[in-house]
């Protein structure tokens, strides 16, 4: 009997305390929304190691041997307009070579413009040497110039830098104008739970804009805040609500990836606002393999309005939506709009499958096809490198001469140089024996990146003509012929 009340004893404890666990846990909400203040900075660091190959493939382009010391003395010693300029061209390039130069820069420089496009190429780079500056930037940013904010908002969001949390919510609370949507955008790529939890809160309030709101919502499910989920099938259902904020709603609904939203989503592509259909097909296009979900895609490539169209297009591309592709033959053939019909085109070339390759390389040879389609065919199917190779090689010779056509002719050869071939030789050759200025320096282009023994005797002629051209002292370069010393040696 003892046993019995002692036993009876200790149940009775330990339930007492686990129903006091269980009432403090529902007490207590699982996520607390993250708060404002002042971000402690990271320390400085270097630029990470440069990537060899992207620097092996970027100094292939360098038209002579000592362009990489030219640009190198660019960042050294050159003006900031120059160095501007030499920036654009090695992101566009993405050329990695000379990061630590471009570092040393940053820290020397008191140049906006400058500090501006170094941010943008530590951003591309996904380089976190910059985050003490940007971080502190971020904690005062109200004496600096409102471009170079504007970048360093995007290069925390590039390199994740959490740090930066808590001033960026300051920013968010101090409503300024200047810097209240990139800040949530910010918070949107860098944020969890917590931040997800800041910006429900911050939601309910009743003094926001629509345009504020519209922020607000896009970034709810950037950051998969499914605490919000209830709140924004809410929204989307609501037809008094700001047409903005439902399509934004829809778009976060998706970028949730919670299964349960596509039936939501579906029920609302028969609204009548054709921007609605288009952000409802953007929140869909998260769900690749849900078979819903791509059916209503395919329907919106036929739908009434283009916009429509044209992300159901686009979706279908993305999600390798292959049972597509007779819809979007049609649409490539048929549609009224031009921009619907080039959408076409590349989704079928990305979609690579047999009935779209035969389609894309039977137009090549349609004699009725004007050439600016040809040209965009020619452009998808080298990219996308499945099929058309010979047919366009083909094509190319067909036009070298024909001076009708010359703006066909230029672009296969730009293509052509771009992801530049051995089996391409031939028609370079065929461009830099062309009369025309501009498709000799086409075939340059295409000889550059490759430089092939075979072509060289034609870039020397070039290089030797009597008569001074662009296109001479092209060739020159490539050979790496100095015209001083060609002028001492005919001297």
């Amino acid at each position: 009997m003892k046993k019995l009340f002692l036993f009876l004893l200790i149940f009775s404890f330990f339930g007492a305390c686990f129903a006091q666990e269980v009432e403090q846990a529902d007490d207590t909400p699982s996520v607390v929304a993250s708060k404002g203040g002042y971000a402690e900075v990271p320390p400085a660091k270097r630029p990470r190691p440069i990537d060899k190959e992207k620097a092996a493939a970027a100094a292939e382009k360098d038209e002579t041997p000592k362009e990489e010391e030219e640009k190198r003395n660019t960042i050294r010693y050159g003006v900031p307009s120059e160095i501007a300029s030499l920036l654009d061209d090695l992101l566009k390039n993405d050329d990695p070579r000379f990061t630590e130069e471009i570092y040393d820069l940053f820290q020397a420089t008191k140049s906006s413009a400058i500090k501006e496009k170094v941010l943008k190429y530590f951003t591309k780079a996904e380089d976190p040497c910059l985050e003490d500056y940007a971080v502190d930037l971020l904690n005062d940013p109200y004496d600096e110039k409102n471009d170079v904010v504007k970048a360093a908002f995007q290069y925390i969001s590039a390199v994740k830098t959490k740090a930066a949390i808590p001033a960026v919510i300051t920013l968010i609370e101090s409503e300024n104008e200047n810097y209240f949507n990139d800040a949530i955008s910010t918070l949107g790529d860098i944020g969890g739970p917590e931040e997800a939890m800041f910006l429900v809160e911050y939601l309910e309030r009743e003094d926001l804009s629509n345009a504020q709101r519209q922020t607000l919502m896009r970034n709810c499910g950037k950051m998969h805040a499914v605490e919000t989920w209830d709140k924004l099938v809410d929204i989307l259902n609501d037809d008094d609500e700001n047409a903005f904020v439902r399509m934004y709603a829809a778009e976060s609904l998706g970028l949730m990836e919670v299964e349960k939203s596509v039936p939501v989503l579906i029920d609302q592509f028969d609204a009548t606002d054709p921007n609605l259909r288009q952000y409802v097909i953007k929140g869909l296009s998260h769900f690749p393999d849900v078979i819903e979900a791509r059916a209503t895609v395919i329907q919106g490539i036929r739908d009434e309005h283009w916009r429509v169209r044209q992300e159901a297009i686009r979706t279908a591309k993305e999600n390798d939506n292959k049972d597509a592709v007779p819809y979007l033959i049609y649409r490539a053939k048929n549609d009224s709009e031009k921009l619907i019909k080039e959408e076409s085109i590349t989704a079928i070339a990305a979609l690579n499958t047999d009935e779209g390759n035969d389609y894309l390389v039977s137009q090549l040879n349609e004699k009725k096809l004007a050439d600016g389609t040809k040209k965009k065919i020619v452009e998808v199917l080298l990219k996308e490198g499945h099929a058309g190779e010979k047919e366009i090689l083909e094509l190319a010779k067909s036009v070298v001469n024909d001076d009708k056509r010359k703006d066909l002719r230029y672009a296969i050869g730009r293509e052509l140089a771009k992801k530049y071939k051995s089996s391409y030789d031939e028609v370079c050759g065929l461009y830099l024996q062309s009369k025309d200025a501009t498709t000799v320096s086409v075939g340059l282009d295409m000889y550059k990146q490759k430089k092939p023994a075979s072509l060289t005797d034609y870039v020397n002629k070039i290089a030797n003509e009597k008569k001074s051209s662009g296109n001479k002292t092209r060739a020159q370069k490539l050979l790496g012929i100095e015209e001083e010393e060609k002028k001492a040696d005919e001297k």
